[in-house]
């Protein structure tokens, strides 16, 4: 069969799935599906097929952070958080709907007790993010059980219904540089609480240490012991302590990080067997997870062998699993699994239309040496087809956070690239997440160095092996990778064709007064505290070194950018044209940080190769 490209319409098209979780039985799962900018809940009926969509309005958004922990479900019960700043009810056999809390200037992660009489939840309001909790069918004004932290995330009950515990950190930190584990225990279990002033007064357990960061709280089913994940032994790994926190025992599982950065709630590294007698985890090592079963009390560590290179979200009853799996040649599929045999079936897939995987690049996890010999990683895309002979222009992509990091998984646009005979690769830069927390500290006070560095690096490593093409190096990235793209344009001036910059970062004085609270003080620890850095901040700010920009420049920004203002890229654009370089500045009035809308993906997509034919291929200037 001859090559055939990966179609655009494979792109623009592809929607997403998140926060598999099983109903009252594991006949249901319920997940959140967004497509073209709309976000919906949905129940899945596994013996029969049938697929519901249970929200319309209010439509559910997630208003802590960056979104995410939308939803909980208890028997026939939904839980969910809406756009209005308040959760909702809806009773899954009668379709009454009801508003469970009063409106906050964010509501997310809304869990039931195990009795389903009360919801802990969290809220946004006066320059804080607490936990709350109410009653279930909004008859009680919600009692705060938090004591006014910074920010606080995933609260998960007990299954006795004697405790609650989050994590919470304090202004200055991310939470995967430092957050706590708290440990509540009410006064009386919430089945024995005729209303929630009765659980109060609430007494409290505390494991904290300095430069730790703890994670993904998760009871035992029988209430009597805790799991969390913390990076105290350097890397994320998982614990388990008594349900008190006391005495916390770390689980060796090998080479890898369990879970992941808190970059929104909801994000659970491990899950129990529903009979206690196992831990299930994502281990993540050299960009690929691997599913692991932990028998508990021996703590063996056994691999589930699933095919699957990447695992997001995960969701258990019984022997069986749920969890959004991915491969570098297969579109993210909703899948369940069994834990015994590792056999998954796909309930749902994120992809439109059908693949030529035969035409698709097989990429792989590469790295090569960083300036200070530190190994730097990255995923690399070769190029095929019949373009694909030879010396070949190279696209490098950075990706966003800056501490974050990108999986072995389908990412449709590197292999849109790729088989139009592009190299196409994604660099897991120093100061990114899933190689460990020395690695992952190597950002703080070098942001705008290291990953300008590391881009570079990686493309000079390509070249030397004779692969891609030194005069033809196009730098891409969204947000933290967009700040970068144009920090390496400023640096780099003769070494990178072009760049396309998505929602980048141009003045980091001008983002400190537009950005969102979460992320408010973030650049604190990857630049320097003011006023002490300003100098600092200015040095690594790409607009004040914009006159050494000469490569073209494609910079595309919503205006409804909650986390960098789109004025960011006008005020570079605009800098950037005042040398009489090729800029191009394209803004959407109806996107924010990133792009939902199909129409707008679609025209992202054909201006970049537009521009990329242009300016790159034919080495327009």
């Amino acid at each position: 069969m001859p090559h055939q490209p990966l179609p655009a319409n494979r792109v623009y098209l592809g929607h997403t799935f998140s926060e598999p979780s099983f109903g009252k039985s594991a006949d249901q799962l319920f997940y959140v599906r967004a497509a073209d900018g709309k976000r919906a809940i949905v129940r899945h009926t596994l013996s029969t097929g049938l697929t519901q969509v249970l929200t319309t309005d209010p439509a559910p958004s997630g208003g802590i952070g960056y979104g995410g922990a939308l939803f909980a479900v208890h028997d026939e019960v939904l839980v969910y958080a809406a756009r209005d700043g308040r959760l909702h009810g809806i009773d899954l056999t009668s379709g009454e709907q009801w508003p469970v809390c009063p409106a906050y200037e964010g509501v997310a992660a809304p869990v039931c007790s195990p009795d389903g009489q009360y919801v802990a939840f969290l809220a946004e309001g006066d320059r804080r993010c607490n936990v709350l909790l109410c009653d279930a069918r909004g008859k009680t004004l919600p009692v705060k059980l938090s004591d006014d932290p910074w920010y606080a995330f995933n609260p998960t009950f007990s299954a006795d219904g004697r405790r609650m515990a989050w994590i919470e950190w304090d202004e200055f930190d991310m939470p995967w540089d430092e957050a706590r584990l708290r440990i509540a225990s009410f006064a009386k279990p919430t089945g024995r609480a005729a209303t929630s002033a009765q659980l109060s007064p609430l007494t409290f357990n505390t494991l904290a240490r300095p430069r730790v960061s703890f994670g993904s709280p998760q009871f035992s089913p029988g209430g009597r012991l805790i799991a969390f994940t913390s990076d105290e032994g350097g890397w994320r790994s998982a614990w388990v302590a008594e349900a008190d926190g006391r005495n916390p025992q770390r689980v060796e599982t090998g080479e890898g990080e369990i879970g992941g950065p808190d970059w929104a709630p909801g994000e659970f590294g491990l899950r129990w067997s529903s009979d206690g007698k196992s831990l299930f985890a994502v281990r993540r090592h050299h960009s690929r997870d691997t599913l692991l079963r932990i028998s508990w009390p021996e703590r063996t560590v056994n691999e589930i062998a699933a095919g699957w290179t990447v695992f997001d979200g995960l969701a258990v009853r019984g022997e069986q699993l749920a969890s959004i799996a991915g491969s570098p040649t297969t579109p993210y599929q909703l899948i369940t699994l069994d834990a015994r045999t590792g056999a998954s079936t796909a309930r749902a897939t994120s992809g439109v239309g059908l693949i030529e995987a035969a035409s698709l690049s097989k990429p792989e996890v590469i790295h090569w040496p960083a300036n200070d010999e530190v190994a730097c990683w990255g995923i690399f895309y070769p190029a095929t087809g019949e373009k694909a002979q030879g010396v070949r222009p190279l696209i490098v992509q950075v990706h966003g956070g800056p501490t974050s990091e990108v999986p072995l998984g389908w990412h449709a646009q590197a292999q849109y690239f790729a088989t139009r005979g592009w190299h196409y690769l994604l660099v897991n830069h120093r100061g990114g997440t899933g190689f460990g927390r020395a690695y992952q500290d190597l950002l703080n006070g070098t942001w705008g160095v290291v990953d300008v560095e590391d881009a570079r690096s990686g493309a000079e490593h390509l070249i030397s092996l004779g692969i891609a093409d030194a005069q033809r190096l196009v730098i891409t990235g969204g947000s933290a990778g967009g700040y970068t793209t144009l920090m390496a344009l400023t640096q780099d001036a003769d070494f990178w064709a072009a760049g396309v910059s998505l929602y980048g970062i141009g003045n980091l004085y001008d983002l400190r007064l537009g950005s969102h609270r979460f992320e408010v003080n973030y650049e604190f620890g990857l630049i320097g505290k003011l006023p002490e850095s300003g100098l600092k901040w200015k040095e690594r700010s790409p607009l004040t070194f914009v006159k050494a920009v000469r490569a073209p420049v494609l910079l595309f920004h919503g205006k409804e950018d909650k986390a960098v203002p789109y004025q960011q890229s006008v005020g570079f654009a605009e800098a950037v044209k005042g040398n009489g370089v090729p800029v191009e500045l394209v803004l959407y009035d109806d996107e924010g940080h990133g792009f939902n809308k199909e129409a707008n993906r679609r025209d992202c997509l054909e201006r970049t190769e537009a521009f990329l034919e242009k300016y790159v291929l034919n080495l327009q200037r």
